[in-house]
């Protein structure tokens, strides 16, 4: 695997930006000790190149993550720049594993209320290859400590489909919980779905025993 050496490195934090520079002179493709962790994968700032040269044109994912098609090149360069552009309310980052720097997939919080303490959180994992590892909830988990532990937020939260139901079951194993129920909400290859919305807030992630990132 080839070593990239540039990052487009964003975020709302100073600790975010310090985070996309050191990608930015990173030698190694992957660092020994990622800064955002969990027990498989690592988070890393997300570059454009994740968006373009990663086209969702698988049937079964494009599904579930809910896109009813593929998007261009031009139109992922458009929604990078979007991204970048909202610094205050968004924070993405790519999903690797450990010892790799490709990206399987992406993790993001978007919607942030530093007044009340809470965001939503949305990932995919664009290689199914990758599913039924584990590997979505070990991200999430990650992205949770990352909200709890440095950003200080009260509640993170979610939507999933009803036709989803391995992802919350995945989201459930992180600590989240099925607080509201939207009846037909989704319009979705012909016909309406239920959507949930799901929360874990911060006694629920400190009650968990598990390592935390930064245990690692």
């Amino acid at each position: 695997m080839q070593a990239r050496y540039r990052r487009v490195g964003f975020g709302a934090t100073a600790a975010m930006r310090a985070f996309g520079r050191y990608h930015a002179t990173a030698m190694s493709p992957a660092p020994e000790r990622p800064i955002v962790r969990g027990e498989h994968v690592w988070l890393r700032a997300l570059e454009l190149s994740d968006i373009t040269e990663h086209p969702i044109e698988d049937g079964d994912l494009a599904h579930f993550a809910g896109f009813p098609r593929s998007f261009s090149r031009a139109e992922g360069e458009r929604f990078f720049q979007k991204l970048a552009s909202q610094t205050d309310d968004v924070l993405q980052f790519a999903i690797c594993r450990l010892g790799d720097d490709d990206s399987i997939g992406a993790v993001g919080l978007r919607h942030i209320d530093r007044e009340n303490g809470s965001a939503e959180v949305s990932i995919f994992i664009a290689e199914p290859s990758q599913w039924g590892k584990g590997l979505g909830t070990d991200a999430m988990r990650a992205v949770l400590d990352y909200a709890f532990g440095e950003m200080r937020l009260e509640r993170v939260w979610l939507r999933v489909f009803d036709y989803n139901p391995r992802a919350a079951r995945s989201y459930e194993k992180a600590g989240f919980v099925k607080e509201v129920l939207l009846r037909h909400d989704r319009f979705h290859r012909g016909k309406h779905h239920d959507t949930h919305l799901m929360a874990i807030v911060r006694s629920d992630w400190e009650a968990d025993p598990r390592k935390r990132s930064w245990d690692y």
